[in-house]
């Protein structure tokens, strides 16, 4: 009687294991935007509109591309950039939203480095530097973050104002060495 029970209890046991696999995933491709890696070389744009107790909420994920070619001599030949801006606007509230800027940098099919920051807006501003800004509200200044491309770190943070030209070329000289 004992060896009928055993082929149900392995059953049982394989199916949590294969329904908190599936879980995880649903978790980690909803909530935090982590994809199979067959899906890296996808790009899709999501809108959600939901109530969060009383309030209205917009929840935007958009995802983009663009190819780099770090001028560096210790970076790989050329990248592509996965962006993913994240988004999520309580209707009505008076300051910026909560939202943030993932980037991953591929090259072939494997992702060599990665960064997340607070922000609305990203973009590649020289061959070695990629930006963040995060808006600032009545009281606070806007913030923006550079990033190197060649390995994902953050190099510096201004607030209110952006690096001037002069500034970005200084930056992307010293990441270049």
């Amino acid at each position: 009687m004992n060896l009928l029970k055993f082929p149900k209890r392995v059953f049982g046991i394989g199916a949590v294991f294969v329904g908190a696999l599936l879980a995880e995933f649903f978790v980690l491709e909803g909530a935090a935007g982590v994809s199979w890696p067959s899906d890296r070389y996808s790009a899709m744009s999501r809108l959600e509109i939901s109530a969060k107790g009383t309030e209205l909420h917009f929840t935007t994920r958009n995802n983009r591309f663009t190819v780099v070619d770090p001028n560096s001599a210790h970076g790989p030949p050329r990248e592509v950039l996965r962006e993913t801006f994240f988004r999520d606007q309580e209707y009505g509230r008076e300051g910026p939203p909560d939202a943030t800027v993932t980037v991953e940098a591929m090259v072939d099919k494997r992702v060599i480095w990665t960064f997340q920051e607070s922000g609305e807006r990203g973009d590649v501003v020289t061959n070695d530097i990629y930006r963040v800004r995060k808006d600032g509200n009545g009281e606070t200044p806007n913030t923006y973050t550079y990033f190197s491309l060649v390995d994902g770190r953050k190099v510096r943070t201004n607030l209110s104002i952006e690096l001037s030209r002069e500034e970005l070329e200084a930056l992307d000289a010293s990441i270049a060495k």
